[in-house]
């Protein structure tokens, strides 16, 4: 099987649109997403019961259930008294700054009062208001805020380490990367446990990884701390000696010589000769893996394009080679391809595409160079490898409509969903983390996408053949008719709607005409068709649902992005969108990967999303949210 190389490929979009819709939907649901069936949840869970603790927060922010975290603390808060309930207030916000929910800590920091406690908390409270300044772009107001709360007195060791965390971060964000590298070094007198050093200092490693060699040399001119120094000198020995091990353990020792008391850990040290795979320098060859040869054609197609389009748009200095493989039809093959890519020189691989080639390759072959799969796993490679995983699992989507609905003070819900593996999937995703959050599921009920009239299952949502079997009772009993509008069920607050857009605009007018129209509505991205139609959409006015950046932004710099890479790109504004975005951000990505993996709650702006990483090597995405309003989705806030 010959590599696919970009040149050879160029202009391949002859495939007609009525197509592409049928086997876009086809592609989204049935190739990124496992397709096996999952038991259908109980119509209703309970609610938690069990009392709160600082344990079971603790735990939901490691597995980054974040917004379980903070309603944990929120709960743990209600029962305190200050300074505790306060410091429990701010553990929240904490958790839904690392969840990516922003407008949420914008609107509640501002108001946990302080006054006449601990100066700790009110150093906490700046080092929040400076993170959430570096993800809105304020780095001077971030700046100007840690300093604030770096004059408090009697700050802990703790306390210290997070505001020169958080500045490494604002500096970082200004393009200062040894400025971030100061911080750090600052950092660690304040970090306690060799494992905590060992962390700050392979953050530290990986930010002199991606810096220029130039830069880095003249900034050891003029470096005179010898801690400093030190690690500048190691950075410039290990971008001289890439990929040599010996010419590299000779510069190592020299280097132990200069430097007999660096603070340097010698496991950071051993990582550099051992042939682990390491993003070290610039990336000069860079292999996808894409099934453009099978049934998957077209989706494979989008996500290459967006990936080209990327890789043209990128400065031509610097710019690394793409070589594009064809997986095939049998993923099975896809291991074979996987270990072509690395013996013919790829330094990362992106791909396969596809839940059975991405196990395929993991269970046949490990990972010999750091890999960004495009889908989620369960699979395990064996030996030391970097792993990535990026996808668009629906059910991620369900879980934050979840929390986009908790945090917006519904606590009873009703789900309607679609009969069949993929409305099971939604409802079970949603239910699950609706009860996660504490809150209650009151009624599910599922839908016939075949059918045209949705009237029925709508009814037995909100309970409305209950309020017509007591209108009938009554009748019978008085021997006459009675004039009757039926009522809904009174213990919904809103609703979660797994729909797509053509069943949704069937589904919300019956809503509308059950009197159920002034209760919420939570969709996922499916509901949206991706081009404004607001002749059709009209008909899903208050439907909220969240969704890519790039699909939503009618301004400003993604808008731009898409007017000047898409050109004449045939599939713009359909679900095909979704997947040239992903291929956008999987190329994006690639030299930030080492950072945010190594960073306290990092994220990548991409045009998907805001993108962090879990300690598994997902990706996982914090969607923007909109509100459809005649019939145009309107963003509801600031992502």
């Amino acid at each position: 099987m010959p590599p696919y190389h970009p040149t050879e490929t160029a202009g391949d979009h002859s495939t007609g649109l009525p197509r592409v819709l049928r086997l876009g939907v086809l592609v989204l649901f049935g190739f990124l997403v496992a397709c096996e069936t999952i038991p259908v949840s109980p119509p209703s869970l309970p609610p938690r019961t069990e009392p709160a603790s600082a344990e079971s927060a603790a735990q939901a922010e490691t597995t980054g259930e974040y917004v379980v975290a903070a309603r944990e603390y929120e709960r743990l808060a209600e029962d305190a008294t200050p300074p505790e309930k306060q410091r429990y207030l701010l553990q929240s916000m904490e958790a839904l700054l690392k969840g990516g929910q922003y407008g949420q800590v914008r609107a509640r920091l501002a108001a946990i009062d302080l006054r006449g406690l601990d100066p700790a908390l009110l150093a906490r409270k700046h080092v929040l208001e400076a993170r959430l300044a570096v993800v809105e772009g304020e780095h001077q107001t971030a700046l100007k805020r840690l300093d604030e709360a770096a004059k408090l007195r009697n700050l802990s060791p703790a306390l210290l380490s997070e505001i020169h965390e958080a500045r490494a971060q604002a500096e970082l964000a200004l393009g200062n990367p040894f400025g971030a590298v100061r911080e750090l070094i600052v950092r660690e007198q304040y970090v306690a446990g060799a494992e905590t050093v060992a962390e700050n200092q392979t953050r530290l490693w990986r930010i002199l990884e991606q810096a220029p060699r130039e830069q880095i040399r003249s900034e050891r001119y003029l470096a005179s701390d010898a801690v400093l120094a030190g690690w500048l000198d190691l950075a410039l020995a290990a971008h001289d000696h890439v990929g040599n091990t010996v010419a590299l353990g000779q510069a190592l020792n020299e280097w132990r010589r200069l430097y007999p008391a660096h603070p340097a850990g010698a496991a950071l040290l051993e990582t550099l000769t051992a042939g682990a795979p390491a993003l070290v320098g610039r990336i000069e060859r860079i292999a996808l893996l894409l099934p453009i040869t099978s049934d998957y054609r077209i989706a494979a197609e989008a996500v290459r394009d967006g990936f080209l389009a990327m890789h043209a748009a990128a400065p031509e200095s610097g710019r690394p080679k793409v070589t594009i493989y064809d997986l095939g039809p049998d993923p099975a093959l896809a291991p074979q391809v996987y270990e072509r890519a690395v013996r013919e020189g790829a330094q990362i691989v992106v791909g396969p595409l596809g839940r059975e080639a991405t196990d395929a390759v993991i269970r046949a072959s490990g990972l010999a160079v750091p890999t960004l799969l495009l889908s989620h796993t369960e699979e395990h490679p064996p030996g030391p490898a970097r792993l990535y995983q990026f996808g668009l699992p629906p059910e991620q989507e369900a879980r934050q409509a979840a929390e986009r609905a908790y945090l917006d003070g519904c606590r009873h819900a009703a789900v309607l969903y679609p009969e069949g593996a993929w409305g099971e999937r939604m409802m079970n995703a949603f239910m699950t983390h609706w009860q996660r959050l504490g809150a209650l599921a009151v009624a599910s009920q599922s839908y016939a996408e075949r059918n045209g009239d949705y009237s029925e299952p709508v009814k037995r949502l909100l309970n409305i053949p209950e309020s017509e079997a007591r209108k009938s009772a009554v009748e019978k009993k008085l021997g006459q008719r009675l004039q009757f509008d039926p009522r809904p069920r009174q213990d919904v607050e809103c609703i979660f709607l797994a729909a797509d857009a053509r069943h949704g605009r069937l589904i919300k007018p019956q809503l509308n005409y059950f009197r159920a129209g002034g209760l919420p509505v939570y969709a996922t991205s499916h509901i949206y068709t991706g081009k404004a139609d607001p002749v059709h959409d009209v008909d899903l006015d208050g439907v909220q649902f969240g969704d890519m950046p790039w699909m939503l932004a009618q301004a400003g710099r993604i808008a731009e992005l898409r007017n000047r890479l898409q050109g004449d790109w045939p599939h713009v504004h359909t679900d095909l969108d979704r997947l040239y975005a992903l291929g956008m951000d999987s190329y994006a990505i690639l030299p930030h990967l080492e950072r945010i993996s190594a960073e306290h709650a990092a994220r990548f702006a991409g045009v998907t999303s805001g993108l962090s990483l879990d300690r598994d090597g997902r990706l996982h995405r914090q969607l923007s949210w909109a509100r459809f309003r005649s019939g145009v989705p309107r963003l509801i806030d600031r992502p």
